[in-house]
């Protein structure tokens, strides 16, 4: 009988077909792919790096658009997509959501169509530098109606840096984090932020956030490699645990962690 040895164990890892749940690849929607062929070449990318399913989230603002205009938009670009011959060969297990930007108003509108597909998870963003008005209040509200937010790129919001007691809170409520591959392996304020909340449990997911090969590419598996190095390999795979449980459908299982403290200047 075959011995499974440790460096069997270490390529089985590498291996290991993982999920992008926040990505600008559907073509012609948003500021990402521009067009099919953009798609597909970022969708290669995805799958040399083990990707094997991915949720597109184009960017959705109800204060820009029309929920129903953007619903039929994003159902024509994933139809062209999927008939694509270069699509279809690529073997990518695909669903539709969106990256929702935030608003005091999301809880008057219906939320349903914005859910990654089959589940109840939506993917918020916030403003980049100022905190937004009513940010607990309406996400608690979301939380209520049986909705759960997924807060994405939570490194680039420098009003959580300020206070990660914030961002812990909002997690102890429901909420799930988001951090960005490529500020994981970058040498910048987010990046720090996006490993102290990766190590602290207070986000449980990576997304690359792909846009484009020139801005924001997939770098999931240069990501994966520094979570390995510096957290270990198990929580690499709770990582990746959580992105397959998010994509269908299942609870996040989020550990109840410490909440970060402030000595000497330096949050711990």
């Amino acid at each position: 009988m075959a011995t499974v040895t440790d460096t069997d164990t270490d390529r089985s890892r590498k291996k290991k077909k993982m999920i992008d749940l926040h990505c600008h690849i559907l073509q012609g929607i948003d500021d990402g792919a521009k067009n099919i062929e953009e798609s597909v070449t970022l969708i290669k990318e995805e799958k040399r790096q083990h990707i094997s399913s991915i949720m597109f989230t184009p960017h959705f603002n109800f204060e820009r658009t029309s929920l129903d205009k953007f619903v039929q938009a994003r159902q024509h670009s994933f139809e062209a997509l999927s008939s694509s011959p270069e699509f279809q060969e690529l073997g990518i297990n695909a669903k539709l959501g969106a990256e929702v930007f935030f608003s005091v108003k999301l809880n008057e509108y219906e939320l349903d169509p914005l859910c990654f597909e089959g589940t109840k998870y939506i993917l918020i963003e916030f403003p980049l530098t100022t905190r937004p008005y009513g940010l607990t209040h309406t996400l608690t509200d979301i939380l209520n109606r049986g909705y759960i937010p997924i807060l994405a790129h939570v490194e680039r919001y420098p009003y959580f840096e300020d206070n990660p007691v914030e961002l812990y809170n909002l997690v102890m409520k429901g909420c799930v984090a988001q951090v960005n591959a490529g500020a994981i392996i970058g040498k910048n304020e987010p990046s720090a932020m996006a490993i102290k909340y990766l190590k602290w449990e207070i986000a449980q997911l990576i997304s690359s956030d792909a846009h484009s090969m020139k801005k924001r590419p997939p770098r999931f598996a240069e990501a994966i490699s520094v979570i390995r190095k510096k957290l270990g390999d198990d929580y690499a795979d709770w990582i990746n645990k959580n992105s397959n449980d998010v994509f269908n459908g299942r609870y996040v299982d989020v550990p109840v962690v410490r909440k970060p403290k402030k000595i000497l200047g330096r949050w711990i």
